[in-house]
């Protein structure tokens, strides 16, 4: 009876892990304030609605070369410091080629930020991440809407009426996750 129990506990104690099969969407993201986090998990919601498809949710500092190896889409989020990328993540973005050597080939790619006021230069930042995706490969996809599609998911957090994040602004993440978790789990069929 000891036997079995100790079976049942092990087996309840193991890590729950993904699928081979299943489309890996690594999610890499910096936040110094709590605003680029809080739609980072929304992004990761929108890629764990796609049937089979596992959202891994990092920050820079967390990523390791294999995670970026076994990733079928990436998608990137940093803050928008002075209309730029932040210095943590244009970092990031530079160890790819120079320290990991890697081509990011045909991974589906997307990109968010976040900005305390409307002309905060977001829309720059996006386009600067999907930039240095398409730079080594990428393919790169924004969220779709019912008629339309933008080039990613951005938030006004410090220019009222704004306090953080809002409503509107991560469902925009969520629709970025799922989108880029669907052409991914496509791209994955034709291999």
């Amino acid at each position: 009876m000891y036997i079995v129990l100790f079976i049942v506990l092990v087996v309840a104690a193991a890590p729950v892990s993904a699928d081979q099969n299943d489309t890996h969407v690594l999610i890499v993201y910096y936040s110094m304030t709590g605003n680029t986090e809080e739609m980072a998990r929304a992004v990761a919601e929108g890629v764990g609605s796609v049937d089979g498809a596992v959202a891994v949710l990092k920050t820079i500092d967390e990523v390791e070369k294999d995670d970026l190896i076994r990733a079928d889409g990436i998608i990137l989020g940093s803050p928008s410091y002075y209309a730029n990328v932040a210095t943590p993540m244009k970092n990031f973005i530079d160890k790819w080629y120079f320290d990991y050597e890697l081509p990011l080939f045909d991974k589906v790619g997307g990109a968010f930020c976040s900005g305390g006021s409307r002309t905060g230069g977001q829309e720059l930042v996006v386009i600067s991440m999907l930039m240095a995706m398409m730079n080594n490969g990428m393919i790169v996809a924004g969220p779709l809407y019912e008629a339309w599609g933008t080039f990613g998911a951005t938030s006004v957090t410090e220019t009222p009426p704004h306090d953080g994040v809002d409503k509107y602004e991560l469902g925009d993440c969520r629709l970025l996750g799922q989108r880029v978790a669907s052409i991914a789990k496509r791209m994955n069929a034709l291999r």
